[in-house]
C-alpha cells in the first residue's frame, strides 16, 4: 500500500475544513446556549407567574377565612349578650345593665378601648371578651392590657369590683386551663346554646 503524502496542500485544505467544522460547532453551541437561556428565562417567567397567582389565591383564601372567623366571633358575641340580657345574671350576681360595645377614648391619655359585652350593678362590673376561638394570648392580654385600660378609661368605677369572662366558640386546651387558673369565667357557645363555667371566678 502506497504511502499517503501530505503535501503543504492538502495539509492547508484540511486545516481550512477543521476551522469550518470548528466554526460551524462553536454556532451550534452558542444556539444551543441561546435556546437554553430562553427556555430558563421562560421558566423562571412562569414560576413568577405562577407564585403570584398563588400568592394572591393565599391573600384571598386568608381574607376569606378571616371574615369566616370575624362572622362567628360576632355571632358567639350575640348569642351571649342575648342569653345574659334575658336574666341579668353572671356568676351568680344579678345586674342592672348591660352593654354591648362599650368604648371610650381619651384624647389627653392617648387612651383608647372597647369591650365586647360589660355588665354593671352598683359595686361590681363584669367584662366579658368574646371571640371565634380562644387563645391563651387573648386570657393574658385581658386580665393585663384590656383591665388596666378599662380603670382608666372609666374612673366612675375606680371602686368597682371587677369580674372578668372570656366566651367564644372553640377554645385552645392552653387558653381554657389559663383561665380557670386565672379566676377567669368560661363561656362556651355551642350550636343550641350558652354555658357558663364560673367556678373558682375571682375578683380583680
Amino acid at each position: 500500500m502506497a504511502e499517503e503524502k501530505y503535501t503543504p496542500e492538502i495539509i492547508l485544505q484540511m486545516f481550512a475544513e477543521s476551522k469550518k467544522e470548528a466554526n460551524e460547532l462553536r454556532e451550534q453551541i452558542k444556539e444551543m446556549s441561546a435556546a437554553a437561556d430562553k427556555r430558563s428565562a421562560e421558566t423562571d417567567r412562569m414560576i413568577k407567574e405562577n407564585s403570584a397567582e398563588t400568592n394572591k389565591k393565599i391573600k384571598e383564601l386568608t381574607r376569606n377565612i378571616g371574615g369566616i372567623a370575624e362572622g362567628n366571633g360576632k355571632m358567639a358575641e350575640q348569642m351571649i349578650y342575648n342569653s345574659l340580657e334575658r336574666d341579668m345574671k353572671f356568676a351568680g350576681i344579678d345586674f342592672y345593665y348591660i352593654e354591648r360595645n362599650k368604648k371610650r377614648k381619651i384624647k389627653l391619655l392617648n387612651l383608647e378601648g372597647e369591650y365586647d359585652i360589660v355588665l354593671t350593678n352598683g359595686d361590681t362590673i363584669g367584662i366579658i371578651e368574646t371571640k371565634y376561638q380562644v387563645r391563651k394570648k387573648d386570657i393574658l392580654k385581658l386580665i393585663t392590657t384590656q383591665l388596666e385600660n378599662f380603670r382608666k378609661l372609666f374612673k366612675e368605677y375606680e371602686n368597682y369590683n371587677i369580674i372578668l369572662g372570656v366566651g367564644g366558640i372553640f377554645f385552645d386546651a392552653d387558653a381554657e386551663k389559663e383561665a380557670k387558673e386565672k379566676g377567669i369565667a368560661v363561656i362556651k357557645v355551642t350550636t343550641e346554646n350558652v354555658e357558663y363555667f364560673t367556678e373558682g371566678i375571682r375578683i380583680y
